[in-house]
Formats: C-alpha cells, structure tokens, sequence
C-alpha cells in the first residue's frame, strides 16, 4: 500500500513562525511515502528555500508543482530554470512540471504497478469567462515581472501561452503513460475547469474564470479520459483556497483543495494498493 499526503496553496511566508513549525509538526507525523505540494509555497524567490527546508524535515520524496505567488518577484523562466537545476542536483525534490510520468508503487521503486504521477503547473489562460470585461486585476500582472509592463492585450495573449505550454507538456507526459495504466493521478496547481474551481460552495463566474481556470489542460485532460476510457484520471488542484469534487467523466474526477492563508495544513491523503487509489479530502479526516 502507497500513501502521499497532499497539500497545496501553503504560502509559508505570510504564516507566523508557530504556524509554519505546526504544519512542519504535522506533515512529519503523518506515515507517507510521498508529500505532494500543489504550488503557491512562497513569494519572492523563497519558494526553493522552502523546499530545501522541507526536504530536510521529511523523510519521502516530495513531488511538486509551482503556483502563480511562487513566481512573485522574479520573471517565470527565472524561477524555473532555478528549479530545475537545483532538482537535478537533489534526489528529494521532483519538480512535475520538468519530469515525465511517474510510476507509483509500495516503495516508489519498485516496478510499474499501472499507476502513474504526472503534474505541470497550469495557468488561468484566460479561454473561460469573459476577460475583457472582467473586473478582476490580478496581483501577478504587477508582482512577476513577465506582466509587469503588458497591456490587457499582452496580458491576454501570454496567458493563452502559458496555458497552451502547460497544456502540450502535460499531453505529451499522458502520452507516454503505458496503454495498460490503470490510474493516473495529475497533480496542477489551477483547476482545469470552469465547474472545479470552487469558492464559497459555488463555481466561477465569467469574471474569474479567466484567471482560475486553465482551459487547455482541461482540454487535455478531456481527450485523455476519451481516448482512454478503461484508465481512471485523479485531478489534484487548488489555487482558489476553498475545496470542492466534480466528477467529469465515469474516469475523470477533480478535487479542489482548500487551504487558509497564514494557517498552512494539508489538503488530503491518498492511498493507493494493488488495484485502487482513494483519495480523502480533508475536510472528510
């Protein structure tokens, strides 16, 4: 049996001390075999920094994502080339956006059991809602440097970029995933459709989803549960703070994960064995 406990949307640096060495407390007690960070740990170029510090602390490989924040005071790119060099040189840290399909196992291994982890970024790219007329000015076209001087026009144009690059890595990770995989669990940080971005028990208008829904990797994610329809796909997501399910397809569901600014925990556990993979929301612990 294989268990990973996920978190997302920690944003460790707006937590006070005693909040972080809590979730820290929290996340070493708990008997995983692979924590699963959904992004948004830091801002400012503190996102490694919190990643070494983690891995420090815990005893599993740690498979993550980055968010929106974590690009916060430096330009895209930048942060993931950091990344990337830093992972390459760390056995501990696996930066999902830069690595190919993951088999999933007992002692994560052993050889292929048929489920496999996958995960990329993703980005509100603004092929939901209504994004001229929305009245919603993210912080990120003012804080990461990429947006800082866009127009709307810009703005617009890059993140269907962004989206469309998530979206073309993620599809190639899926298409190599063997025909006989049983489950694939993908682990995002921006819900990949409109009805999985969750706030407040509702989902988003034509205002937000612009900017909370990465269209293309739904889209992806879509054909992939099409094309194969005898293999489960498990979403993990999270970026609006507040959870929710949606079940797409018989083979394709979407958790949300909640989280509270300053007061970091863990979204949910997932047990995997021989032919099953469960996954338990928080709010159902």
């Amino acid at each position: 049996m294989l268990q990973l406990v996920w978190t997302t949307d920690l944003h460790l640096d707006h937590a006070p001390i005693d909040k972080q060495e809590r979730w820290l407390r929290l996340i070493t007690s708990q008997a995983c075999d692979g924590l699963l960070i959904g992004g948004d740990l830091a801002e400012d170029g503190k996102a490694l920094t919190w990643l070494e510090h983690i891995a420090s602390s815990v005893d599993c490989p740690i498979y993550f994502v980055f968010g929106n924040h974590d690009y916060y005071g430096q330009s895209i790119s930048q942060l993931q080339q950091e990344i990337i060099r830093s992972c390459r040189e760390h056995d501990q840290l696996h930066y999902l956006t830069d690595c190919s399909a993951i088999p999933l196992s007992s002692s994560m291994r052993e050889s292929q059991t048929g489920f496999y982890l996958v995960g990329d970024d993703g980005w509100g790219d603004a092929t939901e809602g209504d994004f001229e007329n929305s009245f919603v000015q993210l912080a990120d076209f003012a804080r990461i440097t990429d947006f800082a001087s866009a127009s709307d026009r810009d703005r617009k144009r890059f993140l269907r970029e962004l989206g469309l690059v998530s979206a073309q890595r993620l599809a190639a990770k899926l298409t190599a995933v063997p025909n006989d995989a049983k489950h694939v669990l993908v682990l995002t940080h921006v819900p990949p459709f409109v009805d999985a971005c969750w706030y407040e028990g509702k989902t988003a208008d034509s205002n937000w989803s612009p900017f909370f829904v990465c269209g293309q990797i739904g889209d992806v994610l879509e054909q992939y549960a099409i094309d194969h329809p005898e293999c489960k796909t498990t979403v993990l997501c999270g970026h609006t703070h507040h959870s929710g399910f949606v079940k797409r397809r018989k083979n394709l569901v979407i958790y949300t994960g909640a989280a509270e600014l300053g007061n970091p925990s863990f979204a949910g556990k997932i047990t995997i064995d021989a032919q099953t993979m469960t996954v338990e929301s928080h709010d159902s612990i």
